[in-house]
């Protein structure tokens, strides 16, 4: 079975894009390529399929898909997956257009369309700020004329949302027991996953990056330390730089051991801490198709594996203050690791007189 592609004449078959074209009453199939390669490769290799020269540098496809090759690839796993679908859609809505020609007009229409959810708007407003200011420096678009700046963010309410003990339990318990009352493959290494971020206040990206050993091919990669975890997170290399070591309590040891057991368990293991059976690393994808089921299971409404890092930095501050919050946290400043507390509990202060 097949559906219509995203322009006229094409279409979708086994993951990839096909152009057909009519001989009399044959159809013939061109390949064009595959479905995961994204819009942007989708719209080049079909201009170079229809006999046209190759789209201009300052084409919009063209734009983003450099982009994708010079920013977006410097970005984390878990970030990427969401630009590249985000990416797809900007290419799609901005095909006829050359960079220069984009107005903010243009930019407020396309935006318009992500009115009803206004953290959505506003990533696909930093996404399009991004691609407009590689454009610039490439000089597809003259200096200072970014479309995207005279356009306001939405703004919205941030999260408030602070997963309790009895609610982790569910969450954990769901995880272990499938629908038909079993247990799970997935289980043992979700629930190690959920307490290695409740223990450590690191990013999903950053635990499924964690090595058992330090490699030096990789200096700044995660990995088990003998004083505890030793993190650089990703989101920060480029900018701060912190580094994090996490040291050992009696809970984080045992998150260690068991993951060591299934590690032992596991043919084939990796360097990896967090692996799937055959011991390949644990895909941010396969932990989220995991996590999403053990919600559904528990019955838990809007919680994001992101909230386990506000649980942990808000149960830091208050069991010792912010200047150790912010440092489990990697922030440069204390305002960035306010905005992770959760309303937990009421804080007390006395009068001032």
């Amino acid at each position: 079975m097949s559906k219509k592609g995203p322009v006229r004449g094409t279409f979708i078959k086994d993951g990839s894009y096909y152009l057909v074209r009519a001989e009399g009453k044959k159809r013939i199939w061109i390949r064009i390529c595959r479905v995961s390669e994204g819009i942007p490769a989708f719209l080049l290799a079909l201009s170079k399929e229809l006999g046209r020269t190759a789209l201009a540098k300052d084409a919009m496809p063209q734009v983003v898909a450099a982009w994708q090759q010079q920013v977006m690839a410097t970005h984390s796993e878990k970030t990427q997956v969401d630009e590249r679908r985000r990416a797809d859609v900007i290419a799609k809505s901005f095909t006829n257009f050359l960079a220069s020609e984009v107005t903010p007009p243009d930019v407020d229409a396309f935006l318009e369309d992500f009115s009803d959810t206004p953290r959505t708007r506003d990533l696909y407003r930093a996404q399009l700020f991004s691609i407009f200011k590689l454009a610039e420096r490439k000089g597809w678009r003259a200096a200072g004329t970014n479309p995207v700046a005279s356009i306001p963010t939405a703004g919205y309410r941030p999260r408030d949302r602070f997963i309790t003990d009895e609610e982790m339990e569910r969450i954990k318990k769901a995880a272990m027991v499938g629908d038909d009352g079993k247990l799970t493959r997935s289980g043992p290494m979700l629930v190690a996953l959920i307490d290695m971020a409740v223990l450590t206040g690191q990013r999903i990206g950053d635990l499924l990056d964690l090595r058992w050993e330090f490699d030096a091919s990789e200096p700044d990669a995660s990995h088990v330390h003998e004083e505890g975890i030793w993190f650089r997170p990703q989101k920060v290399r480029g900018k701060t730089g912190a580094r994090v070591l996490v040291e050992w309590t009696p809970a984080l040891r045992d998150v260690i051991r068991r993951l060591k057991e299934m590690k032992l368990q596991r043919p084939g293991a990796t360097q990896w801490v967090f692996i799937q059976k055959h011991g390949q690393r644990y895909t941010y994808s396969g932990a989220q198709t995991a996590w999403k089921r053990a919600l559904r299971r528990a019955e838990v409404a809007d919680v994001h594996f992101h909230d386990w890092r506000a649980k942990a930095i808000t149960e830091k501050e208050e069991s010792a203050d912010m200047k150790e919050a912010r440092l489990l946290a990697g922030h440069a400043t204390e305002s960035q690791t306010a905005a992770y507390l959760r309303g937990k509990t009421t804080r007390r202060t006395k009068a001032t007189r």
